[in-house]
């Protein structure tokens, strides 16, 4: 691995689990997305083709909520950092969007990792 693909904290795979997420971006509100895995200073989300028209690297996604009982439910804001499955003429699927928080306070970032690193101890178990 080199140092660009190194991540800024552990994070959990959340594929197959009990988490959503839902987002603002140009007018548009997304809700059929998927979590595919967090950390606390960003997540990758599984979005329809259809949702995923006008998004690109450096889309800000606003309104992001985590829709999980045990992760904070407040509006999040996001950049696209990375961007895979979305090519010239796919018009169905899903695009995987890798996203880095923005402003997000020190509280919210601590309750998503606590979060990440429980899951991560109960997975090694």
């Amino acid at each position: 691995m080199n140092g660009s693909e190194r991540r800024r904290a552990p994070r959990l795979s959340t594929s197959g689990g009990p988490y959503g997420v839902s987002f603002r971006h140009e007018g548009h509100e997304s809700r059929q997305v998927r979590l595919t895995n967090i950390s606390g200073t960003g997540c990758a989300l599984e979005i329809p083709m259809e949702e995923a028209l006008n998004i690109e690297m450096g889309s800000i996604l606003k309104d992001l909520y985590l829709n999980h009982p045990e992760l904070p439910f407040v509006p999040l804001q996001a950049t696209v950092v990375r961007l895979l499955g979305k090519v010239p003429g796919k018009t169905s699927g899903y695009i995987l969007a890798g996203v880095d928080f923005l402003l997000i306070t020190p509280l919210v970032q601590e309750l998503i990792q606590a979060h990440v690193e429980a899951h991560l101890v109960s997975q090694e178990v």
